[in-house]
């Protein structure tokens, strides 16, 4: 998702349906062509979200048992701050952010009796024992520096360049134990275990145009595709089964390991164009937002090399350890769009809120490859904001709450165990239901530091 997170305090609220400009430098991330609109010498901003995120994937294990995964933590939206120029055409700022931090932890586990083994081997039901993990942490942090140039009272166009530092760490595991109701060789048993761990920095540029006047803002923005600057990870796969069937009619044990580290990593921010407007009448203040990101095709975000993989060899030796560690991603166009409304009750009080969509970019065509999929939130979001802002001389404080809901009733859960049709090996696939529910406290602080005035002349000289 690209919309997950909201930066600052009242571009938050307002669903980040600000690209006509706001009034503290959030624009850096927003349009930094609102920024040569800014008077303030610095401004400082930091803004938490304090939140519980619930994520449900229904029959995990076949129709036995649901991943369920609860978080609480807090997320720092927005840091940074202006720095003077010493020109009141010529703006500079920074700012630290935090698009995305995700986690996901769940186990499901499954006990009983099921007819999996042909009646001839075992008669009856086998007592069998299945347990799913899923461990998924993925954040990003953007360093950005923008620079905004006022051209006259109505035009300013600006640049910001962010680099964003991305990190990953997934573990994916199944274990399968089937016990078998004769003497010989009574257990039948596999585990599969899956690493991903990488670390990736990009950069890409914003461009920005800000057009104001009497009543209206209206902002435009231009976000190039990334460029991959460098980055490391490493892939593990390992597969080991007991007295399994896999060709013939005779069990064989064995296993299939493979780990490969300091492999080059690249990761895609695709193209995207975002227009905005905001309009005043009166004390109410509303802001309405669009954003289109392109796709990108299915690439490899690591590239394993060929090598063994199964052991003994000669049980498989085609198998080869990159069609196993290969990593891939890929992305589909989305658009997103954002509402946000404020009404000033009086001038130290505001009331604001915003709904946005965060329509999820995940491409379909990666649960047909090979390899490690990590990702697991594939479902559309929909966020609400609401709260209020007290505004003083040189700050203002924001209290605010945050709803975010999503559901996807055709959710593909990869590597489980289905008693109807069992996988043993690569672990079954099933068609099932996910949510996303989160709710959360956003508290945010600005500071506004004196004006500087360049026709002031300290000390009287």
């Amino acid at each position: 998702h690209y919309w997950t997170q909201q930066f600052g305090t009242r571009s938050a609220l307002l669903g980040g349906a600000v690209l006509g400009g706001a009034e503290d430098n959030t624009m850096i991330y927003y349009n930094p062509g609102a920024l040569g609109f800014l008077d303030e010498s610095s401004i400082s901003i930091n803004a938490n979200a304090y939140r519980v995120e619930n994520i449900k994937v229904e029959n995990a294990l076949g129709n036995e048992a649901d991943f369920k995964s609860g978080q609480i933590g807090s997320v720092p939206l927005l840091a940074g701050g202006m720095i003077r120029t010493g020109s009141e055409k010529w703006k500079v700022g920074y700012a630290f952010i935090a698009p995305v931090d995700f986690k996901f932890k769940g186990v499901a586990r499954v006990e009983g009796n099921y007819d999996l083994v042909d009646d001839s081997e075992s008669v009856g039901l086998e007592e069998t024992v299945a347990e799913a993990a899923l461990d998924n942490k993925t954040s990003e942090l953007i360093v950005a520096i923008g620079i905004g140039h006022k051209i006259n009272e109505n035009w300013s166009v600006g640049l910001s360049n962010l680099f964003t530092v991305r990190s990953l760490s997934y573990q994916r595991s199944l274990s399968t134990y089937i016990f078998l109701n004769q003497d010989v060789n009574p257990l039948i048993g596999t585990n599969i275990l899956q690493n991903a761990d990488y670390y990736n920095v990009r950069y890409a540029a914003k461009l920005g145009v800000v057009y104001q006047k009497n009543q209206w803002d209206v902002g435009l923005t231009v976000t190039t595709p990334s460029l991959n600057l460098f980055g490391q990870g490493s892939v593990a796969s390992n597969i080991a089964v007991r007295n399994l069937k896999l060709i013939d009619d005779n069990r064989i044990s064995g296993v299939a390991t493979a780990r490969q580290a300091e492999l080059k990593t690249k990761f895609k921010s695709p193209f995207s164009v975002a227009l905005g407007t905001n309009y005043t009448f009166g004390r109410s203040h509303l802001g309405v937002a669009a954003q289109y990101f392109a796709g990108i095709d299915i690439y490899d975000v690591m590239e394993p090399s060929p090598g063994s993989f199964v052991r003994p060899i000669d049980l498989a030796p085609q198998l080869q350890s990159d069609e196993f560690l290969r990593l891939q991603s890929a992305a589909e166009s989305v658009l997103n769009i954002a509402i946000g409304y404020e009404y000033e009750v009086s001038e130290s009080l505001s009331i604001l809120g915003g709904i946005r969509s965060d329509m999820s970019y995940y491409n379909e065509e990666l649960n047909e490859v090979a390899g490690i999929k990590p990702t697991i939130s594939n479902w559309d979001i929909y966020h609400f904001s609401g709260g209020v802002t007290f505004n003083r001389k040189s700050s203002s404080l924001s209290l605010g709450l945050l709803l975010s809901t999503g559901t996807n009733g055709n959710y593909e859960q990869s590597g489980s165990f289905d008693p109807e049709n069992p996988d043993l090996v690569a672990g079954s696939t099933t068609i099932t239901k996910a949510t996303y529910s989160s709710f959360g406290l956003l508290l945010g602080y600005t500071f506004y530091f004196k004006k500087f005035n360049l026709n002031e002349n300290p000390g009287g000289q």
